[in-house]
């Protein structure tokens, strides 16, 4: 009987020790990334996000290379103001060289003024792309992006890099 309640014993601290360590671990809600891929979302929609899961900001897909300008950038910049939600924005880079970080720049700070991202507000370059960005050293894209920040705050938005956790490793 005091083996088995050794083994119990020690098979609740263990099991107590996973739950506290998930749940430092978790990731938080606190910031959503939305796009054309989301489709139209509503006020409504951004609303419930806030007050049920605890969401404060959004970073909205604004443009990528020098043609695409996602088509619902504006309506979820408004949607998500109406909502009460910090709105940022971020344009997904296809640029090589620096002459082409800033021409992306040049159409992504007029695509996020056409949709009317607040000046102010981040105007992040999505890093990720593994055809592009993946194949060059870390400094040509250091100085690719250094070259599309510095551009875009020409437009009154502050600068950032965003991208995914595996392609920061």
């Amino acid at each position: 009987h005091k083996l088995k309640a050794l083994i119990l014993t020690v098979g609740a601290i263990f099991m107590a020790f996973l739950m506290v360590n998930v749940t430092s671990q978790a990731a938080r809600m606190d910031m959503v990334d939305v796009s054309n891929n989301n489709g139209y979302m509503s006020t409504a929609e951004y609303t419930s996000m806030r007050n049920e899961f605890g969401v404060k900001a959004l970073t909205v897909k604004i443009s990528e290379g020098t043609t695409f300008k996602d088509g619902y950038a504006a309506s979820n910049i408004a949607n998500g103001q109406a909502a009460g939600l910090y709105v940022n924005g971020y344009h997904f880079a296809h640029y090589k060289t620096r002459a082409q970080a800033i021409a992306e720049a040049d159409f992504a700070g007029q695509a996020a003024k056409a949709a009317g991202l607040p000046v102010g507000a981040v105007l992040a370059t999505d890093v990720e792309s593994a055809e592009e960005q993946g194949i060059l050293s870390q400094a040509t894209n250091d100085r690719n992006n250094a070259a599309f920040m510095k551009e875009i705050q020409t437009f009154g938005y502050r600068a950032d890099i965003y991208t995914s956790g595996s392609w920061a490793n």
